[in-house]
């Protein structure tokens, strides 16, 4: 092999590869697939229209892809959302402040429900007031939105928590020993309320269709996942709410979808068309009502402010807080 020869092939080799590296640079980058946005919930018909939105398609419409992870517990979900196997999670606002740490910022979103009248405090006959309840026993869930509504009625009586006889107890459970004649009231939701209401022994003294805007469920997300993708936050809004409309002009349907995503004690669409009745979803008119702007804050800052008050005076809070640490306008003002 001559100079020549070589130098030829050199000059052909350097070619193709000029050629090979051109050609690299005009092909479309393909971005690398997108990680869903996993949002935790409990089998409760807060976010129910997330699977009316899932089964229509209106996720992958609006841009984003999400994956519904059932986690009953919301302390079990606020340390999956802290460890990063969620982006997000539909919670009570009043127990995510509960969840707040110095290293975990977390923010609400948007809401989702508020409870009118799925949740109320029912006692005996010869309780005719809140301030009547004095020395009585009252079954409730401590650290629970029942421990935060008990309070406010407390509050608003002139009592604290130490003038009642506390009997720690789930709702379901609190229920239960208020009809069997172990306490005198309790803090519980249905179909309690309503066996409370055909029953002798006992009435419903309120409920949360009396403190519209206090018990409010939302879409919480930790605040570096929502700045680096707030986009998608903002698709899982716009899906959302063509979802509550949906289940608004379309309820029998939306039921029967929403039965098969929850499913469990909700698996049947009667159940869920009963358990509608005592809560309301916010569509995008009622977010903005409620969150207002930074500087007009709405609803929910008060709503915030009361967590906050009653949760400090447990001392039960992991750091100080004011209302806008903790809400964030960026998709509902998207």
């Amino acid at each position: 092999m001559n100079a020549g020869d070589t130098g030829g092939r050199n000059r052909a080799a350097r070619l193709t590869g000029a050629l090979i590296a051109l050609a690299l640079a005009v092909l479309p980058v393909v971005p690398a697939e997108a990680e869903p946005l996993r949002l935790g919930h409990q089998s409760w018909l807060a976010p129910g229209p997330f699977f009316i939105a899932r089964d229509k398609g209106w996720f992958a419409e609006e841009g984003v892809e999400v994956e519904l992870v059932t986690i009953e517990d919301v302390a079990n979900r606020a340390a999956a959302l802290a460890t990063g196997k969620l982006d997000a999670m539909v919670a009570p606002v009043d127990a995510t402040i509960l969840h707040l740490t110095p290293k975990t910022e977390l923010r609400i979103v948007f809401a989702v429900s508020e409870s009118r009248g799925a949740d109320g405090l029912v006692a005996t006959t010869d309780i005719e007031t809140v301030a009547d309840l004095i020395g009585k026993r009252v079954a409730m869930a401590p650290g629970s939105s029942g421990q935060f509504y008990l309070n406010v009625l407390l509050h608003e009586a002139g009592l604290t928590q130490s003038d009642v006889t506390v009997v720690p107890l789930a709702p379901g459970g609190a229920g239960h020993a208020f009809e069997t004649g172990e306490v005198d009231a309790a803090i519980t939701w249905e179909p309690w309320l309503s066996r409370t209401r055909e029953a002798d022994r006992g009435h419903v003294l309120a409920d949360t269709s009396q403190r519209p805007g206090l018990l409010i469920e939302a879409v919480v997300a930790r605040a570096g996942p929502l700045q680096d993708r707030t986009a998608e936050f903002a698709a899982l809004y716009r899906a959302w709410q063509r979802a509550v409309v949906f289940a608004r002009e379309n309820p029998e349907e939306a039921d029967l979808i929403m039965a098969a995503g929850i499913g469990r004690w909700l698996r049947h669409p009667k159940i869920v068309a009963e358990m509608r009745a005592g809560i309301a979803w916010y569509d995008g008119a009622a977010n903005a009502a409620l969150f207002g702007g930074p500087g007009r804050p709405g609803p929910l800052a008060g709503a915030v402010g009361r967590a906050i008050e009653i949760w400090e005076g447990f001392g039960k809070l992991q750091v100080k807080l004011q209302p806008r640490d903790l809400i964030s306008y960026a998709v509902v003002q998207w």
